[in-house]
């Protein structure tokens, strides 16, 4: 267990050691307070922006050994605050790049490896999926509360000065549902103590935009949590109920592996032309860095670029030509022949390599720095697609290999040795702790990967009590079986467009009685939305410019004011989503005043020009101007018609 806790906390909390976990763990409270966050643990997820710093007041995890399986893990955090800015020129260049992007090819492959693992072991003929078995049980047997969390991210890319967004709410707890829980169990009938009924929620969730004083630190809790006001509030604090459902037992009868109800307290959303302005920058920012993560690499220095040196047009017509030919590289590695031998020996060595590392896991022993180092320099070249092919081959090939030697090594009812009994019974522990976890497979690699013996299944499903249903049992067929059932309930939100120009109020809007639905199967899915009410009044008259209720019906429901149905057949079926809107009668007023800071606002919105739109701008200007440049050269050198 401290292995796994110093695999898991040790990955993202600075300073864990592990005779500090082990004296917790038989004290059956992990303490810790005040610590750091690593922030380069999280460049798996490749976000356009940079974590500057990360801390947690407080860390408890309490573990009760003599009543584990009855009593709870308790989890509880206290005081995260974390804060991010843009990232820096030095952070898109090619060795940070390519860190991240290294990053998040392991972290999708060790998903998928996941992935691999649950269809081995319930060998796809159970009807049930192990990882989802886990997943619940994990649910089952956590309770989590966290309070007071921050996250702040200062804008600083543009010239307008330096602007502060945050989400924050005070406190998170994830308890079991007693009331559902205890009316499941009392159902003898339907046999449901398979299911998880879990209670999420989240207090005085709030979301803030305002601009940061000169004199204050962008990364000063204090300051910060006194720095907003609540009309710098894009979204008011509200609170959230989530109730989930999880079906443990994964059988077909009509119940979804995951049923979640989420309620929203009524929400007041609030936002100014300044404000507007700034949320179109970020977004801008966030689409300008998805170009530069894929092209940031070949782009010349920012002081280059800012300081006009000699040759700085040189440079940008650089920095687009290495731009288009990787993209072309990229399709030929695919297609061409001239990448196919390197491809044919990427694939010889990294089976090689790869199946030397399985083996070595088999035993038990450490895989060396020389292997790991290998498959990584090929990890970064090869794609996702190619490397899973590798493994599978190598896997494959250790399969037979294992089968051979057993068959010629082993007689018919030879009994197994203790070492052999006991290597087994650990192995499933180590792939679960290890792998599963992201530690890896031994406590020197960073990935799972492995083949699973017919002796270490068992051993799984012994240890975490986890008994597969054949297809057999399941009376229900896969068709009518849906893995997720949203619902998603809002009973009012009221938003306000305010203007700091004219200091007044421009437009109220009132939503009342959303809802959504959702049911996804393995390869379709159902989106069901609805409105029952809607009002547009001026905040200056208190006038209902427009009115839209939901209509009275004989038997008392009524149709909401707009429905919205979504449907995304199967892939196999060949047909394209189809969307189905249906709208009630409404009555709108017309009235100048209203109607013009409607359009103010609009001409804000419309007015400002993203990336794409002034790349075609200056696309078109250059065509034109290339077109000038080519009739004045004709013209010059008395050749008019001959272009013409």
């Amino acid at each position: 267990m401290s292995q796994v806790l110093a695999g898991l906390l040790g990955r993202y909390v600075k300073g864990i050691q592990k005779e500090q976990l082990k004296i917790g763990i038989w004290n059956e409270e992990i303490l810790l307070e005040n610590v750091e966050l690593i922030l380069e643990a999280f460049d798996y997820l490749q976000l356009p922006f940079a974590l500057k710093s990360g801390r947690i007041g407080k860390l408890s995890i309490r573990i009760p050994w003599k009543k584990l399986g009855w009593d709870p893990i308790i989890i509880v955090i206290e005081d995260v605050f974390v804060c991010a800015c843009p990232r820096e020129d030095s952070e898109w260049s090619s060795d940070s790049l390519d860190k991240r992007e290294l990053a998040g090819k392991l972290a999708k492959l060790n998903a998928i490896e996941l992935a691999k693992f649950s269809r081995r072991v319930t060998d796809n003929q159970t009807g049930q999926s192990f990882l989802s078995y886990i997943s619940a049980k994990i649910l089952d047997n956590i309770q989590v509360s966290m309070q007071n969390f921050h996250i702040v991210y200062m804008d600083t890319h543009n010239n307008q000065g330096n602007f502060v967004f945050g989400l924050e709410f005070s406190s998170l707890s994830i308890q079991t549902d007693t009331q559902k829980q205890s009316f499941t169990m009392s159902l003898m009938s339907r046999s449901r103590q398979d299911e998880v009924n879990k209670m999420i929620e989240i207090s005085d969730v709030g979301i803030y935009c305002h601009e940061l004083e000169e004199q204050q630190d962008p990364c000063n809790v204090g300051a910060l949590g006194n720095g907003h006001s609540r009309d710098d509030h894009l979204v008011n604090p509200f609170s959230v109920t989530v109730s989930v459902l999880a079906n443990k037992a994964a059988k077909f009868d009509g119940a979804p592996q995951y049923d979640m109800t989420v309620e929203l307290s009524a929400l007041a959303l609030s936002v100014d032309e300044i404000q507007l302005t700034q949320i179109l920058s970020l977004c801008d920012y966030f689409t300008i860095c998805a170009l530069r993560t894929k092209y940031g690499r070949y782009r010349p220095s920012q002081s280059s670029l800012s300081k006009r040196r000699k040759g700085w047009q040189r440079m940008w017509w650089q920095y687009a030509q290495n731009s288009i030919l990787a993209d072309v590289h990229r399709r030929l590695k695919k297609t061409s022949w001239r990448y196919l031998k390197q491809r044919l020996n990427y694939r010889i060595g990294y089976v090689k390599l790869y199946r030397m590392k399985l083996e070595l896991l088999q035993k038990g022993q450490i895989v060396s720095k020389d292997i790991l180092q290998e498959l990584e320099n090929m990890d970064k070249e090869c794609d996702i697609d190619d490397i899973l092919n590798y493994r599978t081959i190598a896997e494959q090939q250790l399969q037979e290999s294992l089968v051979k030697s057993t068959k010629d090594t082993s007689s018919p009812g030879s009994p197994r040795t203790d070492e052999q009994s006991a290597g087994a019974s650990r192995g499933w522990l180590n792939w679960l702790s290890l792998g599963m976890l992201g530690a890896g497979g031994t406590a020197d690699t960073s990935s799972f990967a492995g083949v699973i013996s017919e002796d270490i299944i068992k051993d799984i499903y012994e240890g975490t009590e986890f008994h597969p249903v054949s297809s057999a049992e399941n009376y229900l067929t896969k068709e009518n079986y849906y893995s997720l059932f949203v619902r998603l309930s809002v009973s009012q939100i009221v938003t306000t467009i305010t203007s700091r120009r004219f200091g007044m109020k421009l437009v109220n809007t009132v939503f009342a009685g959303l809802g959504m639905e959702c049911k996804i199967w393995d390869d379709s899915a159902t989106v069901l939305a609805w409105l029952d009410s809607l009002q547009a009044i001026n905040p200056l008259n208190d006038m209902k410019i427009l009115l839209a209720e939901k209509c009275s019906a004989p038997d008392g429901l009524g149709a909401p004011v707009i429905s919205i149905q979504v449907d995304f057949p199967k892939a196999k079926e060949g047909s394209e989503a189809s969307t189905r809107v249906v709208v009630q009668e409404f009555s709108a007023i017309y009235e100048p005043e209203f109607f013009m800071n409607v359009l103010y606002f609009y001409n804000l919105f419309s007015s400002f020009q993203f990336q794409h739109d002034r790349v075609s701008i200056i696309a078109v200007h250059s065509h034109y101007f290339t077109l000038f440049s080519s009739f004045l050269l004709c013209y010059r050198t008395g050749v008019l018609s001959s272009c013409a």
